[in-house]
């Protein structure tokens, strides 16, 4: 099924742009995004009860695997049926940010990039994981340039060029490690360190491989300081673009990142060798951009750059539990995933019905909005609740399982920073709130109750998304159970 997801979404793609009609393109990616959620799900369901599958094709040098294990089903998931939404969303919105002869080709381009991400994640093989990931960064530079405006255009190729530079040294890792370990799949390799204990005298060239990994991959995830594209990437780009690339696009290349450390060379084999050293810096530098981020994002005025900066935030939070190398550690980060997905999808969907529906991008200029925008600023509140971390949401879960990760790794010192990363969190999403329901200007409005908001039918996705972060936050024990057994399974491999 995995297989099927891919061709799924490219045949798709290409349909799309074929059609050359704005309304048939709208229509096609939505009925694809829904049947690829089907999938997904369905695809979980028989993982859950049969087991992963591993798929092999091709011989030689170009022979070719797919993993379909739990953690893969867990991102088709996300995929699926956030990337669903999104698409739903954008029919309402699209056709104010990108020309209507356009649409078509960006309909090509957000499919495109859906299928190339989940073949990110399915392949194991890292021919396949590299060429899926140029290809990638190429649709999502598209679905930023495609608004075709200077400012997109110039951050759109800023974009291209780091996260090219981000692949160079993804793929100069890999030749490394293939040179250290004569393997082109996590299997292989995997199979080559475990049974050297570390590779022996060849220890260091693992290290440097792995250096060069998490080099590369920082930039394609947007890890501080190698986020400097980001900024400018979401705030100009359309807003279903900007919640594809927060939600969906940086976790691609942070789960292959797991699956090369926590499945290539396992947990064992980091707590006693130079991979530690490397996972601690690698832990620093998810605090910096905890703090970093959050300050940058109370220093915005514009509200998209303000979620933008909010999520190099967030990717430290992330960073922070890879960094922990415990399995708890890696829960925390993949629960974390799950998280911003989902609230950061409908945080800048709801940014753009902000901007569409009041002309303006200005945080101070948006007072009393909780009366002309009641419905999409309650949206904004679930969100920015969420990401503070308080109970009842999703965001709360991540921060206690990063508190509870961090106790078990005992590194207390890290509950300072988690708790100051809140804090500040809080300051930048509250304020927005808090203008806009009890504000001077929300109680010297007099237009009509509700005079901006758009239609309910058209808020529906971004309503579902919110609901999704309460659900999340009450009820996550099943979520956290799958990906509990998928990280067990992921350990495992090579061995």
């Amino acid at each position: 099924m995995g297989i099927a997801i891919i061709v799924l979404l490219l045949v798709g793609a290409v349909a799309a742009w074929v059609c050359k009609n704005d309304k048939t393109a709208r229509m096609i990616a939505l009925v694809v995004t829904a049947i690829d959620a089907v999938i997904a799900v369905v695809m979980t369901m028989n993982v859950s009860s049969g087991g992963e599958q591993v798929i092999r094709f091709g011989s030689g040098f170009i022979a070719q695997s797919i993993r379909i294990g739990k953690i893969e089903c867990f991102m088709a998931c996300i995929f699926g049926i956030i990337g669903f939404l999104i698409v739903w969303a954008s029919m309402s919105m699209i056709s104010h940010d990108v020309e209507k002869d356009l649409i078509p080709f960006y309909y090509f381009l957000v499919l495109a990039l859906l299928g190339t991400l989940n073949a990110v994640v399915f392949f194991e093989s890292l021919i396949g994981v590299f060429v899926s990931i140029e290809l990638s960064s190429f649709a999502a530079a598209g679905i930023v340039i495609v608004k075709n405006q200077t400012e997109n255009v110039h951050a759109g190729l800023k974009y291209l060029s780091l996260s090219i530079l981000g692949s160079s040294l993804v793929l100069m890792g890999v030749v490394i490690l293939y040179v250290a370990t004569k393997g082109l799949d996590i299997t292989t390799i995997g199979t080559a360190i475990k049974a050297a204990g570390f590779m022996g005298e060849k220890s260091a060239y693992v290290i440097w491989a792995f250096a060069l990994i998490t080099s590369g991959v920082a930039f394609k995830a947007a890890l501080f300081p190698c986020h400097i594209w980001l900024p400018d990437a979401h705030g100009t780009a359309p807003s279903p673009s900007s919640a594809i690339l927060s939600s969906l696009v940086l976790k691609a290349y942070i789960v292959f990142y797991m699956k090369m450390v926590f499945g290539a060379v396992g947990f064992d084999i980091i707590a006693g060798s130079g991979m530690r050293i490397l996972l601690n810096v690698v832990m620093v530098v998810g605090v910096v951009a905890m703090i970093c981020g959050s300050v940058l994002a109370i220093m915005q005025t514009d509200i998209k750059r303000m979620i933008a900066y909010s999520s190099v935030a967030q990717m430290g939070y992330i960073f922070m539990g890879i960094g922990l190398g415990t399995e708890f550690g890696l829960f925390a980060a993949l629960f974390h995933i799950l998280a911003h997905a989902v609230t950061k999808s409908g945080l800048f969907l709801v940014a753009g019905s902000i901007i569409e529906q009041t002309h303006n991008r200005d945080l101070n200029k948006m007072g009393g909005l909780g009366k002309l925008m009641p419905i999409t600023m309650a949206l904004f509140t679930i969100g920015g609740l969420s990401m503070i971390g308080i109970p009842l949401f999703v965001g709360f879960n991540s921060k206690w399982n990063f508190a509870t990760g961090i106790v078990g790794s005992s590194n207390y010192w890290l509950l300072i920073p988690l708790s100051i990363s809140a804090l500040l969190n809080a300051l930048y999403y509250l304020p927005v709130v808090i203008r806009a329901f009890f504000g001077k200007e929300a109680q010297e409005i007099t237009e009509p109750f509700a005079s901006k908001e758009r239609p309910v039918k058209d808020l529906l996705p971004l309503i579902l998304l919110a609901v999704g972060v309460v659900i999340f936050g009450v009820a996550a024990g099943p979520v956290s159970d799958f990906l509990h057994s998928g990280i067990e399974v992921l350990s495992n491999i090579g061995l």
